[in-house]
């Protein structure tokens, strides 16, 4: 497993991050995101997702954001992410 960036040691490493076009995003796990744009009100998050909710994420099983902006959900999984931890 590679180091957690320094930048993303603000949310545990199994924080869903969800995104505005309701994208879910795991922290360390994109290249192609930084610590300093998953701020609320655009981002939402789960810090304590219950156990399976990563692989059950879906349009028929959206994950709802409990901290930040709380009206947002996600409906799939971004790719980079899951390629990080599958």
């Amino acid at each position: 497993m590679s180091p957690i960036r320094r930048e993303w040691r603000g949310f545990l490493a199994d924080t869903i991050l969800i995104s505005p076009t309701r994208y879910a995003h795991l922290p360390g796990a994109c290249t192609h995101l930084e610590d300093e744009y998953i701020k609320a009100p655009r981002w939402g998050w789960i810090p304590d997702p219950p156990s399976g909710l990563w692989d059950r994420l879906s349009v028929t099983h959206p994950a709802t954001a409990t901290e930040g902006n709380t009206a947002r959900q996600a409906v799939q999984r971004c790719t980079p992410c899951q390629t990080a931890v599958s």
